[in-house]
């Protein structure tokens, strides 16, 4: 069989949930197969070290998407892949729309799109992904394919947009376990903590309002002085955080240590990781979290369920919004001695190895296999 070309498609590189994903994949294909490229709106981003070196990138030098659509669509008709991947909402909408004019010019390519989030819900609660949904209901459809993270996403969709639901492929996000275990052995994990005598807790994702951090003090300050929580991350809600911080008189209960690559020797050496989110495509800081071996404490919110949380096992579902009881499930859970193999173990299945081979399969047209 000849090699197929696949085109990873990305605004940059930055330290996303996304952007990791899309590293993965790039990383992971099968080079008996595939020839890998990746086309960057912007060559920038801390994980641009982590990519293969057989990874082709082709760097569009913009200073906006949608400035440089034109010399977008240009690569992908000189290259001709025959697979362009697309994995962010804007790009993706961008690809969506102008796939019906790239196939008269492309007729042997397959344009495929990873949703990143639960669309109807993303734009419930962002004024910007409202207006995107305009567009959304109208071109999703053109995808050959839509890969979904879970089956609440799946059903989102197909629910909300009318897609045909044998157009959507659910595939859970790659973990690369052996990465995160090389990171740990990367560093000593005993001074990381302001307090190393407290119970450290430690949530990590972007500071902005869905991830639901103010929510997250909230619950804090329900604790007595024995907790500390540990925010890694950075974001347009940082100085709102921090008066939050102030207000609640939490500074010496809550230490925002903002944005770092390497989180999960912070993760290993936690009591509990804490998820606070409002809604979630697929909560990758779950599964970092179980690969280090912590317990998670989670809002069972729209994206996060019992597909991802063996409850008692893994980590624990917490109604969502219901603050006291997670408060409660903190002093539970903090105090449990927790089978970390047992933890770790339940992340199998989303190794990166396996996720590429159904990534794979369903690029290839032989899914069903």
């Amino acid at each position: 069989m000849s090699k197929k070309g696949i085109l990873f498609v990305m605004h940059e590189l930055s330290l996303g949930g996304a952007e990791r994903v899309v590293t993965n994949l790039a990383n992971n294909m099968d080079r008996k197969k595939f020839n890998v490229g990746l086309c960057l709106f912007k060559k920038k981003g801390k994980l641009l070290d982590s990519l293969d070196e057989t990874v082709v990138i082709y760097d569009l030098k913009a200073k906006r998407v949608i400035s440089s659509s034109l010399s977008f669509f240009k690569l992908l008709v000189k290259k001709q892949p025959y697979i362009v991947f697309s994995s962010i909402t804007h790009v993706n909408l961008l690809l969506a729309m102008a796939i019906p004019v790239l196939r008269f010019f492309m007729k042997d390519t397959k344009f495929v799109t990873r949703e990143v989030n639960i669309p109807s819900i993303r734009a419930k609660y962002l004024k910007k992904s409202k207006k995107l949904d305009f567009f959304y209901q109208r071109f999703i459809h053109n995808y050959d394919f839509i890969i979904a993270q879970s089956n609440y996403m799946k059903e989102d969709i197909v629910k909300s947009y009318g897609v045909t639901p044998d157009k959507i492929k659910v595939v859970s996000n790659p973990l690369d376990i052996i990465s995160i275990h090389q990171k740990i052995d990367q560093v000593e994990t005993d001074n990381l903590f302001k307090d190393n005598s407290k119970i450290n807790l430690v949530a990590v994702g972007n500071l902005r309002k869905q991830k639901g951090f103010d929510t997250l003090l909230e619950i804090i300050s329900l604790l007595d002085n024995e907790y500390h929580l540990n925010i890694l991350g950075d974001g347009n809600q940082k100085e709102f955080l921090e008066q939050k911080i102030k207000e609640l008189e939490l500074q010496e209960k809550v230490t925002l240590h903002g944005m770092n690559t390497n989180p999960y020797k912070y993760m290993k050496a936690a009591n509990l990781v804490v998820l606070s989110s409002q809604y979630e495509g697929f909560p990758n800081v779950i599964l970092e979290a179980n690969a280090c071996g912590k317990f998670v404490v989670t809002f069972q919110c729209p994206g996060v369920s019992e597909e991802i949380i063996e409850n008692g096992v893994n980590g624990y579902l917490v109604e969502n919004g219901n603050i006291a009881q997670f408060a409660d499930a903190i002093k539970k859970y903090s105090n449990y001695s927790h089978d970390e193999q047992k933890i770790i173990a339940t992340t199998e299945k989303y190794k990166a190895s396996n996720i590429v081979k159904e990534y794979e399969k369903i690029f290839l047209g032989n899914e069903n296999e």
